[in-house]
């Protein structure tokens, strides 16, 4: 029987945004209104504006839209009867998360070290479900790697990091099974996916938030994980789904949408597949699957930048 790691994976499932976006309209001279908005954090917003009054307009009275710039037009309100102003009350929410995006369940990603080396990824329990007879998370798909010394992180996928964790040290009295706070990082991908990544040493994170990064980009280096010598890479991907066929539309709160898991396919020389538990793996790429995502200007920077 195959053995498999526990892990407790406690994620929050949505962030509620206060001033994560900034919605202010302007009234134009032929008495249009335009909303835009302004976001002050970094990653998608899910954002909806609702109408409790309306007059002199045919507009919705609940409009729902993802925005991943940093700023930009939202929504444009015309006026039926153009010489009258139109008349109009509204609130506006924030969720976190490009919800209901359109995975690519397909994508090749890179196995998260440098090319050639040799690893072997753990697949991971949910210790709700092992232990608190919990349902597993929807999708639930997790791995570790593990090495007996220190190890640098590399992007599996072009994206931006949307969040950094770079606070926390490791207990060097005990020998641990999993510590719930690890310096990690979050980057969100094109499709709207975000790839977590934990267990870095505090200060040796070597990205920011905000940044774009590619496939082999240098994360992090691996902290000691307790008193052996271990260090060890958690890493999952999620996505942001309505419960119960809720559309964007209809979206009231974070009760609505959840946390899915992606089983990811990763590159492996002679397919793309999914990693088997403690098969042993050679860390690999083809131009095809490193600049699958790039342009033109990012990958002649690339190959400048790493003597490609």
């Amino acid at each position: 029987m195959k053995k498999l790691i526990l892990l407790l994976l406690i994620i929050p499932i949505v962030s509620l945004g206060q001033r994560k976006v900034d919605i202010n309209y302007v009234v134009n001279q032929d008495n249009s209104v335009n909303f835009n908005y302004k976001k002050n954090a970094v990653g998608s917003y899910l954002v909806v504006l609702e109408f409790s009054n309306l007059s002199n307009t045919r507009a919705q009275r609940r409009v729902s839209k993802v925005i991943k710039n940093n700023s930009g037009s939202f929504l444009k309100l015309k006026p039926i009867n153009e010489e009258n102003g139109i008349g109009f009350q509204y609130s506006s929410m924030i969720f976190q998360g490009n919800i209901n995006s359109r995975i690519d369940f397909d994508h090749p990603y890179i196995i998260p070290f440098s090319k050639g080396e040799k690893v072997k990824a753990a697949e991971l329990y949910s210790l709700e479900n092992r232990y608190l007879n919990e349902e597993l998370p929807k999708g639930w798909k997790s791995y570790s790697f593990t090495f007996d010394t220190h190890k640098e992180v590399k992007a599996i996928r072009k994206g931006v990091v949307i969040e950094i964790k770079d606070l926390y040290d490791p207990d060097y009295s005990i020998s641990a099974s999993f510590y719930s706070e690890q310096n990690s990082i979050k980057i969100e991908h094109q499709d709207g996916s975000i790839a977590i990544y934990k267990g870095f040493d505090k200060n040796k994170i070597r990205v920011k938030e905000g940044e774009m990064v590619y496939p082999q980009t240098n994360l992090g280096q691996l902290v000691k994980f307790d008193n052996r010598e271990i260090y060890r890479l958690y890493l999952s991907l999620i996505s942001f789904t309505t419960k119960d066929n809720v559309s964007l539309f209809n979206i009231s709160s974070v009760d609505d949408y959840e946390i899915t898991y992606i089983t990811p396919k990763f590159y492996t020389g002679s397919s793309i597949e999914i990693l088997k538990n403690q098969k042993e793996y050679e860390v690999d790429y083809d131009e095809k699957t490193l600049f699958k995502e790039m342009r033109k200007k990012e990958i002649k920077k690339f190959k400048l930048n790493n003597n490609i």
